[in-house]
């Protein structure tokens, strides 16, 4: 096992608990390139003193993962075993059914996996060389700790080209349909876990949709960027007098339907396959006006480079939004861009509520501030894993 020196001074943001070792970081990074990228190394501080074991890439700016901070550690079933079964013990606690984020990264201390679980089904996604490596081991983990898992690998995540890694869909473990369902706050969902985004479904928003589902009662409701209907069901379940769902994909609407029709639910609804933008300003058109609008729209800022036009995306999509709030009615907003701040959001949506109706706005108040639900925790030394925020308002 070769020896990662980290550079004299430069050892401070890992000693305070970043798992993340970057390339200008690493003294002896000419003699490590030659390595197969995945390889474990031993990584070294302040010259001589052995500080952990991590995973190492000379292609990614991430050059090397922190594993564990014991050198006499095996990286083998054992050490997966523990992780998983420790993650799997804090789910336990506060899920009584077994449908939620297994392993989320660095948060459940296994940089570059993330385990949703799906009753028995286990969908998988590996965004780093290093976990790449070691997937046969994690798969034999999840055999060792669950009876007959039914594993996917959605190795289709955009990150792994900073990784130099291809994307594929792999049946890892076991036969299952493509579309399953799944249960969440009361509700059935039909998720297709080897063609839906990312893993198939978002557990990160459970708590935002509860949320809304609670103040739905005989209220009139507009899901825009729907997906699979998820906030839009809640609000059904919970007596929503109607929901109108927008989406963009013809298959994300038809999927809806059948959610709607899985449920049971009689009320009115409405669904519109449409680019979201589009369908609002027409939505304004016409006069119409919602008690609720949810505006849960893909990451707009998928880089630094783009945040202020990120930022600027955000705020449009407010000022569209806003004239289809009823006085007193609530506006949610969500974001997946984690190069946005909390606040950086809230000043996109200021903007966007000051600069409708030629620039006499709407007053608005901010109720509401929350992230993604207890099954994705995040590393207190890697903030910048806090990628979801949601904010909520009421508009008067």
């Amino acid at each position: 096992m070769l020896k990662l020196k980290i550079k004299k001074h430069q050892e401070i943001r890992i000693v305070k608990g970043s798992l993340w070792i970057f390339s200008n970081e690493i003294e002896n990074f000419a003699e490590l390139k030659t390595l197969e990228k995945g390889s474990i190394v031993e990584v070294i501080i302040k010259g001589t003193q052995s500080f952990g074991l991590a995973y190492f890439n000379p292609h990614s700016l991430i050059a090397a993962r922190i594993l564990t901070y014991d050198c006499n550690t095996k990286i083998d079933q054992d050490f997966f075993v523990q992780k998983i079964s420790s993650a799997l013990k804090l789910r336990e606690k506060f899920f009584s059914k077994p449908f939620y984020r297994l392993i989320h990264s660095e948060g459940d201390f296994l940089p570059g996996l993330v385990i949703d679980r799906f009753n028995d089904i286990f969908s998988c996604q590996v965004s780093t060389a290093g976990m790449e490596k070691l997937t046969p081991i994690f798969i034999s983990a999840l055999n060792k700790i669950f009876p007959d898992p039914k594993i996917i690998l959605r190795n289709d995540v955009e990150s792994r080209k900073l990784e130099s890694l291809d994307f594929n869909i792999i049946n890892a473990s076991g036969d299952f349909a493509s579309e399953i369902e799944i249960e969440e706050n009361g509700i059935k969902f039909l998720v297709d876990v080897r063609q839906g985004q990312k893993t198939g479904w978002f557990f990160d928003q459970r708590k935002n949709r509860e949320f809304i589902g609670s103040i739905s009662k005989n209220c009139d409701v507009l899901d825009a960027f729907c997906y699979l209907g998820g906030f839009g069901l809640n609000a059904l379940k919970n007596n929503a007098k109607s929901v109108t769902f927008i989406d963009s994909s013809q298959d994300a609407i038809n999927k809806v339907q059948k959610n709607i029709t899985l449920n049971n639910f009689s009320q009115n609804c409405e669904l519109i396959c449409d680019k979201v933008f589009e369908s609002l300003e027409k939505l304004e058109s016409q006069k119409r006006t919602f008690d609720i609008v949810l505006l849960d729209p893909p990451a707009f800022i998928k880089s630094k480079k783009d945040l202020f036009s990120g930022l600027k995306g955000y705020e449009k999509l407010i000022k569209l939004s806003v004239n289809l709030v009823k006085k007193g009615g609530i506006l949610m907003l969500t974001s997946c861009s984690h190069h946005a701040s909390i606040n950086d959001l809230i000043n996109a949506a200021n903007d966007g509520f000051r600069k409708c109706n030629n620039f006499q706005g709407r007053p608005a108040r901010l109720i509401r501030t929350f992230g993604a639900d207890i099954d994705h925790p995040v590393h207190p030394a890697l903030k910048e894993n806090e990628y979801l925020k949601s904010i909520t308002f009421t508009v008067e």
